[in-house]
């Protein structure tokens, strides 16, 4: 007899999708050799690398935006170190993951260099002249380079925000962390035993002095839609945990930008980029909101590379527990929050969920009538964003930035000259 597959037992069935799982993966292995294989000798570690600074990064092209925010401050602290004369490339990025390397070589001027296996990362890691590495995430695969005893570890993180992800105890794992300001410092150090000033350096937002410029898409949107003011909506992802699913356009995204059009307000729409990657509603509530968008001419799908130009030209933003809203507190314009629809996930008393007006779900408020309760609390955005950020006056973030890593550059060396001296 010969059964069709709904009609397997089911060991049989669990069998068959453990060996199609198994075959997926193989496949998909094979292919990373194959494209690994392809990759010029130039990503290898180099004899002559002389970085004293680096960024490690393990994740791969879904989140590569974490790193790339990262690019312009350091080409900064690149300049700051040339100056000071360390090298001619003092700043290099190692990363894991080859199509990751092959798109950053296509990004950025850096010298990137890739190994999957522990033998590139040992000759990257262990180079006499390597005194700080970056990290930008909370990835499992940091502590591969962790275990590295000479170059002092930093985290960076890709964004300030109040998810929990920001004070887990993995942050001990590194000798520094560069917080925003004085709310993350005091949220490191009320939640996690052992964690003080000594290693907590505060940097702001570097990313937020570079340069801005407006796509000319939004140039041509604003030519034939002058009026009314602009709202900048963007909501995060669903997350990968219950603690963590502070996003919430599968539930509220529609009845959100409906209402704002409705008010007559413009719409610049920018969903997370990996929103959807676990919840197929929430993928399919972002082609939703992106059609009521697109349908409207007061909507704007923001395709742009980054948010930044966003900060200048809208009015008021609505965001959710994202880093979003943290950088837009530096514009000093109203901001409304989204509070998370899911009742596990972790919220800190007294944070900005708490400080800003915020769509609740548990209560039917308009998100009109919230910004206008935002526009009349004109003083909060300056307050917020001292305490959040610090000084953000044109290039005050990235000196701080650079100053707390001449900082380690320069208590690492002298550490290992000590210990080397014994």
């Amino acid at each position: 007899m010969t059964f069709l597959p709904a009609e397997l037992p089911h060991t049989a069935v669990r069998g068959a999708s453990f060996a199609q799982s198994v075959a997926k993966l193989a496949a998909q292995r094979l292919r990373e050799r194959v494209r690994e294989s392809r990759l010029s000798d130039d990503f290898n570690p180099q004899d002559d690398d002389e970085f004293v600074v680096a960024a490690y990064f393990a994740g791969d092209l879904s989140s590569v935006y974490q790193l790339e925010q990262w690019l312009w401050p350091f080409e900064q602290l690149e300049s700051r170190l040339q100056e000071l004369g360390y090298s001619d490339r003092p700043f290099g990025i190692i990363v894991r993951n080859s199509l990751v390397a092959k798109h950053l070589k296509s990004v950025t001027s850096f010298p990137v260099r890739f190994s999957r296996l522990t033998k590139g990362l040992d000759e990257f890691m262990q180079s006499s002249s390597l005194r700080a590495v970056f990290y930008v995430n909370q990835g499992t695969s940091n502590f591969q380079a962790l275990r590295y005893p000479e170059p002092a570890h930093v985290h960076l993180s890709h964004g300030e925000s109040e998810k929990i992800s920001m004070i887990s105890n993995q942050l001990k794992g590194y000798d520094y962390v560069f917080t925003a300001g004085q709310a993350a410092r005091e949220r490191i150090e009320q939640t996690l035993y052992g964690m003080g000033d000594e290693r907590m350096f505060d940097v702001g937002r570097p990313q937020l002095d570079r340069p801005r410029s407006v796509p000319p898409e939004w140039k041509e949107f604003v030519s034939k839609n002058p009026d009314g003011k602009a709202v900048f909506y963007a909501p995060t992802w669903e997350g990968d945990s219950p603690s963590m699913a502070y996003g919430t356009i599968a539930y509220n995204g529609v009845e959100i930008v409906n209402s704002l059009l409705e008010a007559g307000y413009r719409v610049i729409f920018r969903p997370h980029p990996r929103t959807g990657v676990m919840r197929h509603e929430f993928e399919k509530a972002v082609e939703d909101v992106a059609e009521i968008v697109e349908s409207d001419p007061r909507g704007f799908l923001d395709e742009s590379p980054d948010v930044s130009w966003q900060l200048d030209e809208a009015d008021v933003a609505v965001v959710e527990m994202t880093s979003v809203a943290f950088d837009w507190l530096a514009s000093g314009k109203p901001l409304v929050m989204v509070k998370p629809h899911e009742p596990d996930a972790e919220v800190l008393e007294g944070g900005l969920l708490d400080r800003c007006p915020a769509v609740d779900p548990k209560t039917s408020d308009d998100v009109v009538d919230l910004i206008d309760a935002a526009v009349a609390n004109s003083g909060l955005a300056a307050e917020l964003a001292q305490l959040y950020l610090g000084d953000t006056a044109a290039g005050e973030q990235t000196e701080r930035f650079i100053r707390s890593s001449e900082r380690v550059i320069r208590n690492r060396s002298e550490e290992r000259r000590l210990k080397h001296a014994e």
